[in-house]
């Protein structure tokens, strides 16, 4: 049965984390009946995996060290992992594609940008559906069955197997920010529409907002690498939007790429303004990850789109050059005649599958993963290993390590957030820290989130499978759209070269595309 005390209120101010580990195992400590299945003598022993998934550390996690070691005392797994630095996924997927063609593929991993699809047809991961109860039922349990359902349906066999476990964040998980302490300096307010919003970026270019003495090294808003990471100035005009790729949603009732819709062209023409009068960055579409984040870490940059979670992390580097930083949440600008949101896809992407190696591989991946995904353990996950991720303090208290290069990734985290959940390891958290600074920008990080979730939708392609696009990688790679939407924005190509490129992926896949993708929805919703 599953827990229902999962969420608490931590009323009083514990002063060690040995007190809020201790405090909150007694509050836990009848939630969970379930046991979990008996180890064989093989596993008592100790199974040690080779994990990738999202990582900017540039610390190995080595079999014989502090954080598989502190995973082994608690699961009975360890696991280990190189230097893989994600590099806004590009560089992770080349790199994982290559161990894969080599025929070295990791035990437990995170796919990326679809070839989980690929792998499945080529019988290369663990088919998990009858073991997931037994070794992962936090997770079987958590995840609601709508989402199973959409899992099922990725099986490119058509036998509705369940081949990867989703991450699911049932909440407004992205969303765009705006630096209050700019718009301060400006004396203005935080824009409610669209045409405040650019007289909000106008005063950050021509004046010196950062307080800096140069009032013209301010970016007010920038992207990256083929106009990614600015989905809300999409967003404003009900395009949905993922990550900067355009994503599945209903327009005019019917399932239809946001990429080819009249939202798309109204969008491209707002962002065009933008960039032809310098509000939008003009290296946009070259910035890389790093070059992206150092604007934001050098103070110079005013407004942005990311996930609402990480903005501590940003907030953190900020503050290293500017104290009087504050951070707020934008949510989406009005824009007359369109219905504006923030894209939800609650299954974010396939998390986690497992190499179709050996059984004692798939049920030491998911009792790992199970153990993640235990609220009794939230804490335990949340903390990390002291000694790696902490340090207890003389006081009593604990400082954390702030930063995520020189420190070993977290790779084993919960697969199932909601809003309450991701509020909840906020304050765990929070509870230990002793730096003024750091708790602010806890705080700040939690109004950011909870500014944000009104502006959230569910679209309908949520879970879509990338196996729509067998046969037609050029749509799956986006390259046409791209190409038309980096031209058309910077001015190379006049704003009706957009119907031309609706009418160019339409001949070269995608109505096809279209038709699975709407038979996959048809199918869902008959379920």
């Amino acid at each position: 049965m599953r827990c229902v005390n999962r969420y608490i209120v931590i009323g009083n101010r514990l002063t060690s984390c040995i007190g809020l580990l201790l405090f909150l195992t007694v509050i836990f400590i009848g939630c969970d009946r379930e046991e979990q299945q008996e180890l064989s003598e093989t596993e008592q022993k100790g199974t040690y995996l080779e994990v990738w998934g999202t990582s900017s550390s540039e610390v190995p996690i080595r079999k014989d060290g502090k954080y598989s070691a502190y995973l082994m005392e608690r699961t009975g797994v360890g696991i280990y992992s190189p230097v893989v630095l994600w590099d806004g996924g590009r560089g992770y997927a080349q790199r994982l594609n290559t161990r894969i063609a080599s025929g070295q593929i990791p035990d437990l991993f995170q796919p990326w940008l679809g070839n989980e699809a690929a792998l499945m047809k080529q019988g290369m991961l663990a088919d998990l559906t009858d073991e997931l109860p037994v070794y992962a039922p936090h997770i079987w349990e958590q995840i609601p069955d709508a989402i199973w359902e959409a899992v099922r349906s990725s099986d490119p066999t058509g036998r509705r197997r369940i081949y990867y476990i989703p991450s699911v964040h049932d909440y407004t998980y992205y969303g765009p920010v705006i630096r209050k302490d700019w718009l301060d300096r400006v004396g203005m307010e935080v824009p409610k529409s669209k045409e405040q919003y650019v007289e909000v970026l106008r005063a950050f270019r021509d004046q010196d907002a950062n307080g800096n003495g140069d009032p013209h090294d301010e970016v007010p808003l920038s992207g990256r690498e083929h106009g990614r990471w600015i989905d809300h100035l999409f967003g404003m005009y009900g395009v949905a939007m993922w990550e900067g790729f355009p994503a599945w949603h209903l327009y005019d009732g019917q399932l239809t790429y946001s990429a080819v819709t009249s939202n798309m062209k109204d969008a491209l023409a707002f962002i065009r303004e933008l960039y032809a009068e310098g509000l939008l960055d003009p290296d946009t579409f070259l910035n890389s990850a790093s070059d992206w984040l150092e604007l934001i870490h050098s103070d110079r940059m005013g407004s942005w789109f990311h996930i609402n979670d990480n903005a501590d992390i940003r907030m953190n580097r900020i503050l290293n050059v500017n104290k009087e930083m504050e951070l707020v949440p934008l949510g989406i600008p009005e824009v007359a005649g369109r219905e504006g949101f923030i894209a939800i896809t609650r299954i974010n992407r396939p998390q986690w599958v497992v190499a179709a190696k050996d059984e004692q591989t798939t049920r030491a991946a998911l009792k790992l993963l199970d153990w993640a995904s235990n609220p009794a353990n939230l804490a335990d996950v949340i903390m990390g290993a002291e000694g790696v991720h902490y340090q207890q303090t003389a006081e009593g208290g604990v400082t954390f390590k702030t930063e995520p290069a020189k420190t070993e990734t977290k790779f084993i985290l919960p697969v199932y957030f909601s809003l309450s959940d991701a509020l909840l390891s906020n304050e765990l958290i929070r509870q230990s820290l002793r730096d003024e600074d750091q708790r602010k920008v806890s705080e700040w990080r939690d109004a950011i989130m909870i500014g944000n979730q009104p502006f959230g939708q569910i679209i309908a392609g949520d879970g879509i499978p990338s196996s729509i696009y067998e046969d037609y990688p050029e749509i799956r790679g986006m390259t046409l759209y791209r190409e038309y939407m980096t031209k058309i924005v910077i001015g190379d190509w006049p704003l009706d070269k957009f119907d031309e490129f609706v009418q160019k992926w339409e001949q070269m896949g995608g109505r096809e595309v279209t038709e699975r993708a709407r038979l996959w929805y048809s199918g869902l919703r008959s379920e």
